[in-house]
């Protein structure tokens, strides 16, 4: 075995890189924690489970992920980092083996805390929640985009803030209202999990990203 760095990081807006289903951007903050072996042996730490259960104990990352944070902080969503390549870890297994698999005595753990979700429907519309929306805490809404065209919609009354254009004002009734109607709750959750789940940083005079002392 060896030295073990363990990092959360915490991802923002940033239109690089997107899947159908869920967006995940760039990080721009983190929490690392480094274990030594003899750290590990005291810990009592044998398996992955057994790490993320001791982190999960950590004072401030307990805050910083909140309640639905943790819920997601398992073994699935944990990544091995190797060479530039995130390797998913398939199932628990102890932490010297993975040391012994890679012939390495200098471990690193990730875990990504999504900065703002989209969720597709067969139309082609995106229905996206921002994380970054600090001016509008008081008013969940979800962002409604097809065809270059964005609609922003009150999560509370399901009606449109923004006024209708095509393609949403032909669709308004048909496909994007029914829409919201199936997907309310979820959306919801989205949108109280990354608006209060997710501080942006501030930005200094050089563009430099920075967290202000509390």
């Amino acid at each position: 075995m060896g030295d073990l760095e363990f990092n959360i990081y915490f991802c923002g807006m940033d239109e690089e890189t997107f899947s159908e289903q869920i967006m995940i951007y760039k990080p721009n903050s983190r929490i690392t924690r480094c274990f030594t072996e003899a750290a590990l042996l005291q810990l009592e730490i044998i398996y992955v489970s057994e790490l993320i259960d001791h982190l999960k104990k950590d004072i401030t990352i307990k805050e910083s992920l909140g309640a639905c944070g943790l819920e997601n902080f398992s073994i699935e969503t944990v990544y091995i980092q190797y060479h530039g390549y995130l390797l998913r870890i398939q199932k628990d297994k102890p932490i010297s083996t993975i040391f012994q698999d890679f012939e390495t005595n200098q471990l690193e753990f990730a875990h990504f805390v999504v900065g703002g979700a989209s969720i597709h429907n067969e139309t082609s519309y995106r229905f996206t929640i921002h994380p970054d929306e600090k001016i509008h805490e008081h008013m969940p809404h979800v962002h409604v985009s097809k065809a270059g065209t964005e609609i922003r919609y009150s999560l509370e009354t399901l009606l449109p803030i923004d006024p209708l254009v095509n393609p949403h004002k032909r669709d308004n009734k048909k496909i994007i209202t029914p829409f919201l109607q199936r997907n309310h709750d979820k959306l919801l959750e989205m949108w109280s999990y990354y608006t209060k789940g997710y501080t942006t940083p501030d930005i200094a005079q050089d563009g430099k990203q920075f967290y202000s002392e509390s």
